[in-house]
This record gives structure tokens, C-alpha cells and sequence, in this order.
């Protein structure tokens, strides 16, 4: 007889020093979008092409965000910043399968004016903490493009490990691109969350 996952509270938010994950509301709407479009630039290139074509700098994908945030398959969160409560960037568990698997992709953005400042790092070990922790999951895994060298730098701190290459594994800004596989296990050192 095996035994269910430890499965603890998902909490409503989860903190860390100068971070804050928690889950969108509707009153967020107005924020996101801002805080979207001020980065549009920035973020371009890397979000993926949805299969419907949905603009994600839209109120309808502000609506997705919300409606697939807390799912059996799907957990989505702000990342606000502590002191001030703006929002920084999103942090999300993504394709979550349960059964022998216990396992999620994590994807992330954070806001131009915050890159670079420690926000997403803090944020991705508490996603990690509460993949583990608090959905009882046995593996996050990161799928990041080569190019994309601040995102490999961060998980590689966090100790996620390469694990190889996927051609043309997502569409990404309309184009198929090649990504490498980074993840963690539970056995595996948990990254710091401060």
C-alpha cells in the first residue's frame, strides 16, 4: 500500500525577507496590466505564443492568470515586493500531474525596473518550498532557452540541475525554441528563501 503525498495548507501567501508570493485577485487587475505594459519591451521576447493567440498584455489574459490560479494543474502567484506590496514579476506552477509523477514546470517574469535585484530568486525558493512542502510534488523542473543566460543563472544558484535539451520545445515570441531542462527533486538541498 503506498502512502498519499504530504500535502500541508497552500497558504493564501507565503513570504520571505523583501518578497511576498501571493495569489491574484481581481483587484489586482489594474496593476498587473501596468506593471505588464511598462515592461512589454522586456518581456516580449520571452513569453510564450498561446495557441489561440491570446495578447498577454490584455485584460482577457489578465482573466486567464486569475482563473487558472489556484487549479489541480496550475498555481500562480504575484510576486509583490514586502515593503511597498507593488508587484515585481509572477512566479507559476505550471502542468502539474499527480500519480507516480509528482511533478510541475515552473515559469516565471519578472518587471524590468526589478530585474537583477534578488526578487525572482527569492520568489523561485519559495515556489520550490511550497512545491515540496505544501503540494507534496517530487519535482519542479525549469525550461529555459540557451540565450536566456540571467534565467539559467538563476536556477543553477538555486541548484537546480541541467539535466539536457529539448529542440524546439515551446513557442516562444512566435518562434519554436530550443530549451534546456533544468529541475529539483525533494532529495535534492533546498534552496535558501532568504
Amino acid at each position: 500500500m503506498t502512502t498519499p503525498p504530504r500535502r500541508a495548507r497552500d497558504p493564501s501567501a507565503t513570504r520571505t525577507p523583501g518578497v511576498v508570493l501571493r495569489p491574484p485577485t481581481g483587484k489586482d487587475k489594474d496593476e498587473y496590466l501596468r506593471v505588464r505594459e511598462e515592461s512589454r519591451a522586456w518581456l516580449e521576447p520571452w513569453d510564450p505564443t498561446t495557441p489561440d493567440g491570446l495578447d498577454l498584455f490584455s485584460e482577457e489574459a489578465f482573466k486567464r492568470f486569475l482563473m487558472t490560479s489556484a487549479t489541480d494543474t496550475s498555481r500562480r502567484f504575484l510576486v509583490r515586493l514586502a515593503d511597498t506590496d507593488r508587484i515585481a514579476g509572477q512566479i507559476s506552477l505550471n502542468n502539474i500531474v499527480r500519480g507516480a509523477f509528482q511533478s510541475a514546470s515552473v515559469g516565471y517574469w519578472v518587471a524590468r525596473p526589478y530585474a537583477g535585484r534578488g526578487i525572482m530568486t527569492r520568489a523561485l525558493a519559495l515556489t520550490v518550498q511550497l512545491a515540496f512542502d505544501g503540494l507534496g510534488l517530487h519535482r519542479v523542473e525549469a525550461n529555459i532557452m540557451p540565450r536566456n543566460a540571467p534565467s539559467i543563472a538563476l536556477v543553477a544558484r538555486l541548484g537546480f540541475r541541467r539535466e539536457g535539451a529539448s529542440a524546439r520545445f515551446l513557442k516562444i515570441n512566435g518562434v519554436w525554441e530550443d530549451h534546456e531542462r533544468w529541475a529539483l527533486t525533494v532529495e535534492d538541498p533546498r534552496p535558501p528563501t532568504t
